[in-house]
Protein backbone atom coordinates (compact mmCIF):
# COMPACT_ATOMS: atom_id res chain seq x y z
CA UNK A 1 0.00 0.00 0.00
CA UNK A 2 2.81 2.37 0.91
CA UNK A 3 4.56 1.84 -2.44
CA UNK A 4 1.29 2.52 -4.27
CA UNK A 5 0.91 5.88 -2.49
CA UNK A 6 4.54 6.72 -3.28
CA UNK A 7 3.97 5.86 -6.95
CA UNK A 8 0.93 8.17 -7.12
CA UNK A 9 2.92 11.00 -5.52
CA UNK A 10 5.76 10.54 -8.01
CA UNK A 11 3.34 10.60 -10.92
CA UNK A 12 1.62 13.72 -9.58
CA UNK A 13 5.02 15.36 -9.09
CA UNK A 14 5.92 14.68 -12.70
CA UNK A 15 2.70 16.32 -13.88
CA UNK A 16 4.07 19.68 -12.72
CA UNK A 17 6.63 19.39 -15.56
CA UNK A 18 3.91 19.07 -18.19
CA UNK A 19 2.97 22.77 -18.06
CA UNK A 20 6.48 24.20 -18.63
CA UNK A 21 7.12 21.57 -21.31
CA UNK A 22 3.97 22.52 -23.20
CA UNK A 23 4.74 26.22 -22.75
CA UNK A 24 8.24 25.70 -24.18
CA UNK A 25 6.69 23.91 -27.16
CA UNK A 26 4.25 26.79 -27.66
CA UNK A 27 7.15 29.28 -27.54
CA UNK A 28 9.03 27.28 -30.16
CA UNK A 29 6.00 27.12 -32.46
CA UNK A 30 5.32 30.85 -32.03
CA UNK A 31 8.92 31.77 -32.80
CA UNK A 32 8.79 29.63 -35.94
CA UNK A 33 6.12 31.87 -37.48
CA UNK A 34 7.61 34.25 -40.09
CA UNK A 35 7.90 37.84 -38.87
CA UNK A 36 5.33 39.31 -41.26
CA UNK A 37 2.54 37.13 -39.82
CA UNK A 38 2.44 38.84 -36.43
CA UNK A 39 -0.03 41.66 -35.68
CA UNK A 40 1.62 45.04 -35.11
CA UNK A 41 1.14 46.63 -31.69
CA UNK A 42 1.26 50.40 -31.52
CA UNK A 43 2.79 51.32 -28.14
CA UNK A 44 6.52 51.68 -27.57
CA UNK A 45 8.38 48.59 -26.36
CA UNK A 46 5.32 46.38 -26.95
CA UNK A 47 7.56 43.61 -28.29
CA UNK A 48 9.71 43.70 -25.15
CA UNK A 49 6.65 43.69 -22.88
CA UNK A 50 5.31 40.61 -24.66
CA UNK A 51 8.69 38.89 -24.27
CA UNK A 52 8.78 39.73 -20.55
CA UNK A 53 5.21 38.48 -19.98
CA UNK A 54 5.65 35.26 -21.94
CA UNK A 55 8.96 34.39 -20.30
CA UNK A 56 7.67 35.54 -16.91
CA UNK A 57 4.96 32.92 -17.21
CA UNK A 58 7.56 30.36 -18.31
CA UNK A 59 9.84 31.21 -15.37
CA UNK A 60 6.90 30.89 -12.99
CA UNK A 61 5.94 27.48 -14.38
CA UNK A 62 9.52 26.27 -14.06
CA UNK A 63 9.80 27.63 -10.51
CA UNK A 64 6.62 25.79 -9.50
CA UNK A 65 7.83 22.52 -11.03
CA UNK A 66 11.29 22.84 -9.46
CA UNK A 67 9.90 23.73 -6.02
CA UNK A 68 7.68 20.66 -6.17
CA UNK A 69 10.41 18.35 -7.48
CA UNK A 70 13.13 19.50 -5.08
CA UNK A 71 11.44 20.50 -1.79
CA UNK A 72 14.80 20.66 0.00
CA UNK A 73 16.16 23.41 -2.25
CA UNK A 74 16.26 26.97 -1.00
CA UNK A 75 13.96 29.48 -2.67
CA UNK A 76 16.99 31.28 -4.06
CA UNK A 77 18.27 28.09 -5.68
CA UNK A 78 14.86 27.35 -7.21
CA UNK A 79 14.66 30.95 -8.44
CA UNK A 80 18.17 30.88 -9.92
CA UNK A 81 17.63 27.58 -11.75
CA UNK A 82 14.18 28.60 -13.05
CA UNK A 83 15.34 32.03 -14.22
CA UNK A 84 18.58 30.62 -15.64
CA UNK A 85 16.84 27.80 -17.52
CA UNK A 86 14.29 30.27 -18.90
CA UNK A 87 17.06 32.60 -20.00
CA UNK A 88 18.94 29.73 -21.63
CA UNK A 89 15.77 28.70 -23.47
CA UNK A 90 15.29 32.34 -24.50
CA UNK A 91 18.83 32.37 -25.93
CA UNK A 92 18.14 29.25 -28.00
CA UNK A 93 14.85 30.82 -29.11
CA UNK A 94 16.65 33.96 -30.31
CA UNK A 95 19.20 31.80 -32.14
CA UNK A 96 16.36 29.81 -33.71
CA UNK A 97 14.83 33.04 -35.05
CA UNK A 98 17.93 33.59 -37.18
CA UNK A 99 16.68 30.73 -39.36
CA UNK A 100 13.05 31.91 -39.62
CA UNK A 101 12.08 34.15 -42.59
CA UNK A 102 11.70 37.85 -41.68
CA UNK A 103 12.88 37.22 -38.11
CA UNK A 104 16.20 38.03 -36.50
CA UNK A 105 17.75 37.53 -33.07
CA UNK A 106 17.69 40.58 -30.80
CA UNK A 107 19.76 40.85 -27.60
CA UNK A 108 17.15 43.24 -26.18
CA UNK A 109 14.53 40.51 -26.54
CA UNK A 110 16.81 38.19 -24.59
CA UNK A 111 17.17 40.83 -21.86
CA UNK A 112 13.37 41.13 -21.67
CA UNK A 113 13.11 37.33 -21.54
CA UNK A 114 15.53 37.17 -18.61
CA UNK A 115 13.87 39.99 -16.68
CA UNK A 116 10.44 38.48 -17.19
CA UNK A 117 11.62 35.01 -16.19
CA UNK A 118 13.28 36.30 -13.02
CA UNK A 119 10.22 38.31 -12.00
CA UNK A 120 7.80 35.47 -12.83
CA UNK A 121 9.81 32.93 -10.85
CA UNK A 122 10.09 35.33 -7.90
CA UNK A 123 6.33 35.98 -7.89
CA UNK A 124 5.51 32.27 -7.90
CA UNK A 125 7.99 31.56 -5.11
CA UNK A 126 6.61 34.44 -3.03
CA UNK A 127 3.12 33.03 -3.51
CA UNK A 128 4.25 29.54 -2.50
CA UNK A 129 6.02 30.91 0.59
CA UNK A 130 2.91 32.85 1.57
CA UNK A 131 0.61 29.85 1.21
CA UNK A 132 3.07 27.69 3.17
CA UNK A 133 3.01 30.25 6.01
CA UNK A 134 -0.77 30.25 6.00
CA UNK A 135 -0.88 26.44 6.12
CA UNK A 136 1.57 26.43 9.01
CA UNK A 137 -0.64 28.81 11.03
CA UNK A 138 -3.84 26.88 10.38
CA UNK A 139 -4.64 24.37 13.12
CA UNK A 140 -4.57 20.80 11.95
CA UNK A 141 -7.88 19.02 11.61
CA UNK A 142 -6.28 15.61 12.06
CA UNK A 143 -7.23 14.04 15.41
CA UNK A 144 -3.90 12.24 15.70
CA UNK A 145 -1.88 15.44 15.50
CA UNK A 146 -3.31 17.07 18.61
CA UNK A 147 -4.95 16.07 21.84
CA UNK A 148 -8.23 17.56 20.69
CA UNK A 149 -10.53 14.95 19.28
CA UNK A 150 -8.81 12.11 21.12
CA UNK A 151 -11.30 10.26 23.25
CA UNK A 152 -9.91 9.42 26.69
CA UNK A 153 -9.98 5.79 27.74
CA UNK A 154 -12.85 4.85 30.01
CA UNK A 155 -11.90 4.03 33.53
CA UNK A 156 -13.89 2.32 36.21
CA UNK A 157 -14.65 4.44 39.24
CA UNK A 158 -12.87 3.21 42.37
CA UNK A 159 -14.90 0.86 44.51
CA UNK A 160 -15.34 2.08 47.89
Amino acid sequence: MKSKILHVRQRRRRLWWLAPGLWALLLFVASSIPGTSYPQVSFAFADKAVHALVYGFFGGLLARALANEFPGWTRFRVWAVAAGASLLYGATDELHQAFVPNRSPDPKDLLADGLGAGIGAALVLAYLAGTARLRARRPSSSPSSSKEGVTPARTQPPRG
